[in-house]
């Protein structure tokens, strides 16, 4: 939806404040929302629906130009959807600003917030449906959500074929294996690490290497630990037995397998220390395939020990302890996107295997 369309259903000038826009907004919605009793709901030209998208246009470019100086673009369209607006108020077909994969095993929906009278979020409601790739402008709990209501869909379709009163014991742990390998179908890893990589270089030979912020994550507790020494890590394995290891500022870690599509690490004398984390979750689903499709070369180490004032920039959750780390993630010279051929087949088998159980 362009600026244009979207002051037209809202019915303001090109130029009004986002204050107004607010304003314009809630006086609508007060006529045209659903939750409106039927006595005090008005007529108007265009749905809740529209009114809701529209806002969302106009607010984001308003805040974009408040954030970037004042500087307003006339068409806002990075991150919308173009709608055909000619024509009565009968269903329109949406479609989405973003590439497609014509390969996906299935279309996914793109969800958009619904905002209340008072702009808070109380839900969300599709604005187009495709095989499109995910892109920053979509919310990525959205995208994840639309992922997710893909995997129950053709499980809820076997469960119905077959008649099943109860969904099969496996299901939770299958349906999350799925959303991971159909999330992947939608996921650009190349184009996205260009745009979220902390830093990026041209190598001499000519290939691309990106810095991500990651994390080492292992269970147990930390040590004793003295202000300026090397951070000292422990954490408890299946058996119970306690192990110890330290790590200083640029020691190097090696991998040491993927198991469960987490790449665990290992010091340089071969002990297993914990797994590779993300301050931001997005990256898992950039990162891991690509080290589980061998795409990419792999430089890991320790970037931090404990404070100077005795703190330390590790994180702590429940029984759980990270260590910040320094990602390197080389790709070979004019490395494109290829999205993995077998996807479609490992999906299929996933739902062999759920139909099959009893």
């Amino acid at each position: 939806m362009t600026k244009k369309e979207a002051c037209r259903i809202l019915g303001i000038a090109a130029d009004a404040s986002l204050q107004d826009i607010k304003k314009r907004y809630r006086h609508l919605m007060t006529q045209v929302h659903p939750d409106v009793h039927v006595s005090v709901r008005k007529r108007y030209a265009y749905s809740a629906r529209e009114i809701n998208i529209a806002y969302s246009v106009l607010r984001r470019e308003r805040e974009e130009a408040q954030s970037s100086g004042g500087r307003r673009s006339d068409e806002f369209s990075s991150g919308t959807f173009s709608e055909s607006m000619a024509g009565s108020r009968k269903k329109r077909a949406s479609v989405w600003d973003a590439p497609v994969n014509p390969q996906a095993y299935m279309e996914r929906d793109i969800f958009h917030y619904a905002e209340d009278f008072d702009g808070s979020i109380i839900g969300h409601f599709p604005i187009a449906r495709g095989k499109y790739l995910w892109k920053t402008e979509e919310d990525f709990p959205l995208f994840l959500r639309s992922i997710y209501l893909c995997g129950k869909q053709l499980l809820d379709e076997i469960d119905d074929r077959l008649h099943r009163r109860a969904p099969a014991a496996s299901r939770l742990d299958i349906q999350a294996e799925l959303t991971y390998l159909l999330a992947q179908q939608f996921i650009h890893s190349t184009a996205l690490l260009h745009e979220l990589a902390k830093e990026k270089i041209t190598a001499e030979d000519g290939s691309t290497i990106f810095r991500v912020a990651a994390m080492l994550e292992t269970g147990g507790d930390y040590g004793a630990q003295k202000s300026g020494a090397p951070l000292d890590l422990h954490f408890v394995t299946k058996a119970p037995v306690r192990h110890s290891f330290s790590l200083k500022p640029g020691d190097l870690l090696y991998p040491a397998g993927i198991r469960k599509h987490r790449l665990y690490l290992k010091n340089r004398g071969g002990q297993e220390l914990g797994y590779l984390s993300f301050h931001d979750d997005r990256m898992y689903y950039i990162v891991v395939p690509l080290l589980e499709q061998r795409g990419v070369m792999v430089r890991v180490e320790s970037a931090g020990t404990a404070g100077t004032n005795g703190s330390s920039p590790n994180r702590e959750t429940g029984s759980r302890r990270s260590h910040p780390l320094r990602l390197w993630l080389k790709l070979p010279q004019e490395a494109g996107h290829v999205m993995p051929e077998n996807l479609n087949l490992k999906i299929e088998n996933l739902l062999n295997e759920y139909q099959g159980q009893v």
